[in-house]
């Protein structure tokens, strides 16, 4: 029995949870994995001039740790664009950054290399476990951005994936997804100041919504593949 709001996939023999706050949780593994945190966008922005909300790296970060803290996660797994761009070591974003690092004591942080990260490496560099583009474990190839495999089912991030839901008189709402495609999985963004890229299922292709407290499958139209 799953905990409320939680929904479960079986993969290739082994037992996935989604979590409404964006995130797989890997129970056989103890291992929690995310994808696009983007930490750092807010001081990126402030340093071209251009002003934005702050605020939203320390609550990604709450969530993250609690979230590590209930599933008593002894690894997080980040699939790429942990930083959004080079934070100067002397500032806030990376200083506030590094402390909250140190105090995930007992979880192993490891970082699958994203486009965004590539950037970031000309400054601060994160005290993670830099894995290079990919890590395969069990039948999982994690990745940043989604590719072909045909052993092993690639889990990846990248796309920022979301719906758009039609409502009465013509509302209309974009929710984050997991998008289930062939052979792969494709998580949202964790990062709260992130876009999103909206998608259609096609075929057999799912897409599971990240609601505030659960996460169910949306039934929506299909488009069949050309």
């Amino acid at each position: 029995m799953e905990p409320p709001g939680i929904l479960a996939l079986e993969i290739r023999g082994e037992r996935l949870l989604l979590h409404p706050v964006r995130a797989v949780v890997w129970p056989a593994r103890r291992t929690v994995i995310v994808a696009d945190t983007h930490f750092g966008k807010s001081s990126v922005f402030g340093r071209h001039g251009i002003a934005v909300p702050d605020g939203t790296d320390a609550y990604d970060r709450e969530r993250l740790a609690a979230l590590l803290a209930q599933t008593q996660a002894q690894r997080l797994l980040l699939l790429g664009d942990f930083l959004h761009g080079a934070l100067d070591a002397q500032q806030g974003a990376a200083r506030d950054l590094a402390l909250w690092l140190r105090r995930l004591r007992g979880v192993c942080v490891a970082l699958v290399t994203g486009n965004h990260d590539r950037t970031a490496a000309a400054g601060w560099q994160a005290p993670v476990n830099w894995q290079g583009d990919e890590l395969i474990d069990g039948p999982f190839r994690f990745t940043h951005e989604d590719l072909n495999d045909s052993q092993h089912f690639v889990i990846s991030g990248h796309v920022h994936p979301v719906v758009t839901l039609r409502g009465l008189r013509k509302h209309r709402l974009r929710v984050p997804v997991f998008w289930e495609r062939a052979g792969g999985l494709v998580l949202p963004s964790f990062g709260s100041f992130t876009g999103g890229y909206r998608v259609e299922p096609q075929g057999e292709e799912r897409v599971y919504a990240a609601g505030p407290e659960t996460v169910v499958e949306l039934k929506v139209a299909r488009r069949a593949r050309p």
